[in-house]
């Protein structure tokens, strides 16, 4: 098991060195270029990554217009995550925003590895909570929060998005025209 991987699991929950080794080939790993997806809707997401190097967005297009829901970079999972959970078809894009290496872990190898200890299960708990934790934070930074504040807080939290992500999907991110982020920026 990727050593990057390792880290991530010890972060959220002590485990073992035989715990860990348990499930390493459960994950495989996967090459994804720029522009390709991970899931597009009306495909089911049978698998989740853990970002080993790249960057992903995760996108809704309605009614032709794109709208970005979630950015990542390294040391993540990415997947489309209502399709994962509940094995139904996704609604949303997965694109690789960069050339990208995961770990991939199936459905049915996550579900084989709560059955080997509750500390699986402790864990997805945490990355839940935090997920959700996170959205919540969004969707009050769309509401409460003004364009400005909405970047400076995305440099201040997250620089590595801006150096990495196309300006006109941070836009899109920040719920705002390319145009308003030029002038933003300028600022």
């Amino acid at each position: 098991m990727q050593s990057q991987l390792k880290i991530f699991f010890r972060r959220l929950v002590d485990f073992s060195d035989k715990e860990l080794e348990e499930v390493k080939d459960f994950f495989h790993p996967k090459k994804i270029k720029k522009g390709e997806f991970l899931c597009v809707p009306g495909e089911t997401a049978h698998e989740i990554g853990f970002i080993l190097k790249g960057a992903f967005r995760v996108y809704y297009l309605v009614e032709g217009k794109e709208s970005t829901r979630f950015l990542g970079c390294e040391n993540i999972f990415i997947t489309s995550s209502p399709s994962f959970t509940s094995q139904i078809p996704s609604i949303e894009y997965v694109e690789a925003l960069e050339n990208a290496e995961l770990l991939m872990l199936s459905f049915q190898d996550l579900q084989m590895m709560y059955k080997l200890s509750h500390k699986w299960e402790r864990m997805v708990r945490l990355l839940a909570e935090y997920s959700y934790n996170e959205q919540q934070q969004r969707i009050y930074s769309l509401i409460a929060l003004s364009a400005q504040e909405r970047y400076e807080s995305l440099v201040q939290n997250r620089p590595d998005l801006i150096q990495r992500v196309p300006q006109y999907i941070i836009a899109n991110y920040l719920g705002i025209s390319p145009e308003t982020l030029s002038r933003i920026r300028k600022y």
